[in-house]
């Protein structure tokens, strides 16, 4: 019986300390590594491509952090670069585009900052709604495509990890 309220406790303590992290984050850590699988329909291209992004969520800014935005192996030189909003398996519409580093070459960089997004558009990065597309005059649509995830914060991977050891000690216990 102990057990049992000590155990939903720390899952009620779990939620609510959950709940204020999320609320409280104003930066967002992102990722998207792009191939030409994701677009829409796909190719068969050697092409790929990465970027880290930061959201924030107070001022609507992503930025891709420096260093990170990378393509290579395009058919062509690249043209442009743009954050699209749709979910995976759709098409949606230019947001912005950022800077191509290497504009016209097949591998190169890209970098910047763009925004203010809407409050709806935050939304849909946050939730994956969101991609990268990387596009030349081959493929004018897009050859790589990636899709914006969320990177989990460190914290949060450490209270499910201490959640899920937590759970298997009670199971044990019971056996």
């Amino acid at each position: 019986m102990r057990h049992t309220l000590l155990m939903r406790l720390g899952i009620v303590a779990f939620a609510g300390l959950f709940v204020a992290i999320r609320a409280s984050a104003q930066s967002y850590q992102l990722d998207a590594n792009l191939d030409p699988f994701q677009e829409v329909p796909p190719h068969n291209t050697p092409g790929f491509g990465s970027a880290d992004l930061t959201l924030n969520a107070g001022t609507g800014f992503v930025s891709i952090n420096a260093g990170t935005g990378i393509y290579a192996d395009l058919l062509a030189g690249a043209t442009v670069v743009r954050l699209q909003d749709a979910a995976v398996g759709g098409n949606g519409p230019t947001l912005f585009t950022f800077t191509l580093d290497t504009p016209g070459n097949t591998s190169g960089t890209f970098s910047g900052s763009v925004g203010a997004l809407t409050a709806g558009q935050i939304t849909d990065v946050i939730n994956g709604n969101t991609y990268l597309n990387i596009s030349d005059s081959v493929f004018p649509s897009g050859e790589i495509r990636g899709q914006i995830l969320a990177v989990p914060e460190p914290g949060s991977l450490a209270i499910l990890a201490g959640m899920g050891l937590l759970a298997m000690r009670r199971r044990r216990t019971v056996a």
